[in-house]
Order: C-alpha cells, then sequence, then structure tokens
C-alpha cells in the first residue's frame, strides 16, 4: 500500500483523496505514510548520533616538519592560548597585530643549539595562517624550522621548534656521503656525532651507554 500512497502524494494527492482511491481510511493512509517517512529518517539521526566531532585546536604548543620532496618542506604548527596571552603581554600588542615568521634553518652536518647553522632564512607569515610550504631547498641537507615574531627591535623571537628533516638526495652519487662523519666519531677522532640531527635522541643515548 505504501507505494501506491506515495505515488499519489507524487501527484498531489490529499490524505482524504488518496483513501478514497485506495477504498481506506484517512486514518490509515496518515500512519502508513508517518511510519514510512520515520524510517527513513532514522538512519540519518543514528549517524548523527554517533558522529564525533573532530576540535579545531588542540591548546599546545608544537610545530612538526615534513618532507614533500628534495627541495620542498611542509610545516605545520599550533600555538597555546597561553603562549600567546604570554606575547602579548610583553609586546603589549593584540596577536592579530603582531608579525608571526617562520625561520628555516640548515643544520647540516652540526648539533643544532639555535645559533650554529650554516644559514638561515625568514619568511613572514599571514595572520590566521598555520601551515606552509618551503621551497626552493637545497637537496640532502637537514633543516629545522622555528614559529615565532618579529619584535619591534626587528628581531626574530622563537616560540616553537620542530623536529629535523632532511630532504632526500637527487643523485645516486650522494648516498653515504655522511659515512666520513659516522666513521670519525666511531673511531674517537671527534668529541661528539656531527651526524646527530639524523637520530631520535633515544637513537644516540643507546648508542653511547
Amino acid at each position: 500500500m505504501i507505494e501506491q500512497i506515495l505515488l499519489l502524494r507524487d501527484k498531489g494527492f490529499s490524505f482524504r483523496k488518496i483513501a478514497k482511491e485506495l477504498n481506506t481510511t484517512v486514518g490509515k493512509v496518515q500512519y502508513r505514510y508517518q511510519k514510512h517517512v520515520q524510517q527513513q529518517e532514522t538512519p540519518e539521526e543514528e549517524n548523527i548520533h554517533f558522529t564525533q566531532s573532530i576540535p579545531a585546536s588542540y591548546d599546545r604548543d608544537e610545530i612538526t616538519l615534513l618532507p614533500q620532496s628534495s627541495t620542498v618542506l611542509y610545516t605545520f604548527w599550533e600555538l597555546s592560548g597561553t603562549t600567546r596571552e604570554l606575547v602579548e603581554h610583553q609586546t603589549r600588542l593584540a596577536w592579530s597585530e603582531i608579525q608571526k615568521q617562520i625561520r628555516i634553518y640548515d643544520c647540516t652536518m652540526v648539533q643544532f643549539d639555535g645559533h650554529n647553522a650554516h644559514r638561515f632564512m625568514d619568511i613572514d607569515i599571514p595572520e590566521m595562517t598555520n601551515n606552509w610550504i618551503v621551497r626552493g631547498l637545497e637537496p640532502n641537507r637537514t633543516y629545522i624550522v622555528d614559529f615565532g615574531i618579529r619584535t619591534r627591535q626587528n628581531t626574530f623571537l622563537s616560540l616553537i621548534r620542530s623536529n629535523a628533516i632532511e630532504c632526500p638526495r637527487v643523485e645516486e652519487g650522494l648516498k653515504g656521503i655522511h659515512v666520513d662523519a659516522v666513521n670519525d666519531w666511531k673511531n674517537g677522532q671527534s668529541e661528539e656525532p656531527k651526524w646527530l640531527e639524523h637520530f631520535s635522541t633515544y637513537s644516540y643515548y643507546e648508542k653511547v651507554k
């Protein structure tokens, strides 16, 4: 019966006219129609009930650097509300008025301490931006990125620092380029491993125990 009811409803028939066409009562027609509508709506209501929303922010200080190709890196970050408030207090400026920047360090073959990079470059970041693609880098080099602000004294103030990432090599001949540095450390010819940035802290300390 429900198929006939739906067909007649599509034609614009009222419940009373449908009941007359099907030789039944208006109450039965309405009951069948409402039951059908409820059955169609139930799956959607269940999906909505069990769907969990993903938060836009986890309110933490974190920046990640990932390789995209031999010359391109991708970085994304998040800054907690507490850190933003601290910066606003120190600068006496609203967060939206402060110039944000990322600084990319070339720290290949060095134990990076924040000041001994081979070189670095700064990129101005537009307001409301939480990720950036860095292009034009050199292959087989190790990079670290900081997210920070440009102060009134025109200096860069780092707020968070990423992991170290090496851009992939593009030539097979570059394979093993760090072997000499590793061997020097293993043979006691250098006091600290210059290849430290290529390994996790756990791996390094496990090696020298």
